[in-house]
């Protein structure tokens, strides 16, 4: 069986966008210096990280740095966001497609970012920054654009895998599975070995397929406090 054609231009234009992120030119020393600044972040906090010591983690000269980012550090936080939402939808796009049904392709998008999100520290760095943004507004603006499609992108993924196993879902009901997987590294109390992640990607799948099941409701509340009690008050009398 073949993916619907709606799943398999989402699947396309997701990776699209990935192969538009040209690397080329990272060499070995870009590579190094984005590598350190994700794993210092993840471990010390994004503000910890200083030029002076990303330069001492990196083994090079703080002018090294800058030769390979002239504009500093903002720079050199959104090309390790970059880089790293690039080799996250790789590893995504490596699951999904060896796959070929929609039942098997759902499993496998929910199974991969839970796992990625797990196993990889900088994915709860890259959520976090990416809130952060959201209220400090400290990335480039073009950045920031880039960032709302990688995300739209894969909203489109998972609605259109949900809708090829037959639910009609909005984009807040898939926005809700993917905040539970965003949320995988606190929810799973994963302790670092590799043999628990199996079961911990059929738990997300689970979770994921009874949050598509729900029942369609008004997450708005009907009426305030105060009518409500008063309600309340009728009914008892």
């Amino acid at each position: 069986m073949t993916l619907p054609t709606l799943l398999y231009e989402a699947r396309n234009r997701f990776k699209q966008h990935l192969d538009n992120c040209d690397w080329s030119e990272l060499t070995a020393g870009r590579k190094r210096i984005l590598e350190v600044f994700l794993r210092l972040a993840s471990i010390e906090g994004y503000s910890a990280v200083t030029m002076r010591t990303l330069a001492k983690e990196a083994s090079v000269k703080a002018a090294s740095i800058y030769f390979h980012f002239p504009d500093g550090r903002s720079e050199i936080v959104a090309q390790s966001l970059r880089w790293h939402y690039s080799n996250w939808g790789y590893s995504i796009l490596e699951a999904i497609d060896k796959v070929s049904e929609p039942e098997q392709f759902w499993d496998a998008l929910v199974s991969a970012v839970a796992r990625c999100q797990i196993s990889i520290p900088a994915s709860d760095l890259w959520d976090l920054l990416v809130r952060m943004d959201r209220v400090g507004g400290f990335l480039e603006t073009e950045f920031r654009q880039e960032i709302d499609h990688w995300l739209d992108l894969c909203v489109d993924l998972f609605q259109a895998s949900a809708e090829a196993i037959g639910y009609a879902v909005d984009r807040s009901r898939v926005k809700m599975i993917m905040s539970i997987l965003d949320a995988g590294s606190n929810w799973s109390q994963w302790d670092g070995d590799a043999s628990d992640l199996d079961a911990i990607a059929e738990q997300a799948i689970i979770v994921s397929r009874a949050v598509l099941a729900a029942p369609m409701g008004n997450l708005r509340r009907a009426t305030s406090p105060d009518d409500a009690a008063t309600e309340t008050g009728r009914k008892r009398l």
